[in-house]
């Protein structure tokens, strides 16, 4: 759906600096301070759950190992359910 609607992975990360209040080289360099941490996770979740693309895809693009991947997109999963974090807006 997100991608029938012209979304791409360059759309995902700028919504999720958005969210948490980083710049778009914040993220995509990342860093261990806990805000680009989680948005990093959130970013890694999404772009596996609701864009489909794979670890191997994702560590690619964010420059991060393939296992790096994966474990922060399940640490992004618990920070959507705890947070109650959405990717679209209610009234898209």
């Amino acid at each position: 759906m997100l991608r029938a609607r012209g979304s791409d992975f360059q759309w995902l990360a700028e919504r999720v600096t958005g969210m948490f209040g980083l710049t778009l080289k914040e993220l995509l360099t990342g860093g261990k301070q806990r805000k680009t941490v989680k948005a990093r996770s959130v970013l890694c979740y999404w772009a596996t759950r609701e864009f489909g693309m794979s670890a191997v895809a994702l560590s690619k693009q964010l420059n991060i190992a393939s296992s790096t991947a994966s474990e922060s997109a399940a640490r992004g999963l618990r920070i959507v359910e705890a947070q109650g974090l959405t990717l679209l807006d209610e009234d898209i």
